[in-house]
């Protein structure tokens, strides 16, 4: 996965460009149990819970980049105990383009974890 933050333009929400390359990258990302769905966007560059993001998608189906506005909901920060890479948690907010059913179609067929839903 790929991700890099965009210019803040004027009050406007954080654009993050996330490329996942194939299933396996959109199914580590995915948030499936997180309400409407999200993503885990590993970055450098962490935002404080609750900043609107503009995630814009690229996902492995050979569709154009899809825009996704969001929500921090979640951070993994630099020097954690699990060694994990720094991340955000972004939830879906206003999927007008799709992407949710994009990635659920891209995740058809693969292994699934549990089906538990969170609501924030």
């Amino acid at each position: 996965m790929e991700s890099r933050t965009e210019p803040k333009l004027g009050g406007a929400a954080t654009a993050l460009s996330v490329v996942l390359r194939d299933p396996q990258a959109v199914q580590r990302c995915f948030m499936s149990a997180i309400k409407g769905g999200g993503l885990l966007v590993e970055t450098p560059n962490l935002l404080p819970m609750g900043t609107e993001v503009l995630l814009m998608i690229t996902l492995p189906d050979s569709q154009p980049r899809a825009p996704v506005m969001g929500k921090v909901i979640w951070v993994t920060p630099v020097e954690n105990r699990d060694g994990r890479p720094p991340a955000i948690g972004v939830q879906f907010q206003n999927d007008r383009s799709g992407v949710l059913t994009r990635i659920q179609n891209t995740l058809s067929g693969l292994p699934t974890h549990g089906d538990a839903v969170l609501s924030f």
